[in-house]
């Protein structure tokens, strides 16, 4: 069995427990899987709609390691108790393999992978490290948006927002309302933490804005959209898989190397905090994008993203001898 050690972070909101469940869903046709996980209401009520053996509430130190033949874990920081578990997983020969986040800390598992920047160093000896954008673990209709030929408008006009869960009300409306007053139209990813009443309230004092539904991928939202505001994350792939233009946002400690790294490569803009965003400093951001610009980097984030990055992982699976 493979097992997935995830939870609701403030730093990621849902994104580690929803790539852990989409990958369980992947594996679990042949290998037996279970996501384990914190017990609160959020967590609780988002694993119970995913058709995945989950187990909340268990210390991750005192886990029952009987059975299971990798732990996967995907988690912006280490615990006490999830750097025991990984200690004794190591010393019971079970396979240990660590999603690392934007900012996060790489920890002595036996697989690293680390998508959003290319790591030119060992963490460890005899560690083995998978780096780079290639290995970006994308939704399946990032492949199919990837591969499907887009347009890119003379003007900007419409703006996919995709901040995140740890997203407030307050930072959301104050995006809105100077995007708002730039004409600008709007589709948004409601954040874990956007109640039903804030988003009423977005959409009647903001006429013209739309949030996205429940679906699978934000994949196609990506596509239609000329820009899209992402944070220091996943987000960048997706984006950029998409050939959409972004910008990015710094929101935690240690995402400036992640988003430098990306603006160098051409496929968006470093904006900053969100505290720093007015109606002149928006202006003055999207003066230099135009359309041939703008297609430029389209074009670099098709070239370093191209959504296969989950066969990739699954090969390395098979390389470690964890699958079949």
């Amino acid at each position: 069995m493979i097992a997935f050690r995830a939870d609701l972070a403030p730093q990621t909101g849902l994104r580690p427990l929803r790539r852990c469940t989409w990958l369980a869903a992947l594996l679990k046709k042949n290998t037996p899987v279970r996501i384990y996980s914190s017990k609160d209401k959020k967590t609780a009520k988002f694993l119970a709609e995913q058709n995945i053996p989950t187990q909340l509430g268990t210390d991750p130190g005192a886990m029952d390691l009987d059975g299971i033949t990798a732990v996967i874990f995907d988690l912006p920081h280490f615990s006490t108790p999830d750097s025991a578990l990984l200690e004794k997983a190591k010393k019971a020969g079970v396979k240990t393999i660590q999603i690392v986040c934007a900012g996060g800390e790489c920890q002595p598992a036996d697989v690293l992978l680390q998508p959003l920047i290319e790591v030119k160093t060992l963490a460890e000896a005899g560690q083995v490290v998978i780096s780079g954008p290639s290995y970006a673990l994308l939704h399946h209709k990032f492949r199919h948006f990837h591969k499907a030929k887009r347009k890119y408008r003379k003007n900007i006009k419409n703006i996919f927002i995709n901040l995140g869960d740890p997203l407030s009300y307050r930072d959301l409306r104050h995006i809105v309302d100077t995007l708002h007053r730039l004409r600008f139209k709007m589709k948004i990813a409601p954040g874990l933490s956007l109640k039903k009443a804030d988003k009423r309230n977005l959409m009647k004092i903001y006429p013209g804005i739309h949030f996205c539904g429940k679906s699978e991928s934000p994949a196609r939202a990506y596509f239609e959209a000329d820009l899209a505001l992402v944070p220091a994350g996943d987000e960048i792939l997706e984006a950029a898989a998409a050939g959409t233009p972004a910008l990015y946002f710094c929101q935690e400690p240690g995402q400036e190397v992640a988003v430098g790294a990306w603006a160098d490569h051409q496929t968006g803009l470093t904006f900053g905090k969100l505290e720093t965003l007015t109606i002149d400093s928006f202006r003055d951001l999207l003066a230099p994008l135009t359309q041939e610009r703008r297609e430029q980097m389209g074009a670099a984030g098709k070239e370093l993203v191209d959504g296969l990055g989950v066969q990739r992982f699954l090969k390395i699976l098979k390389e470690q001898g964890i699958i079949e």
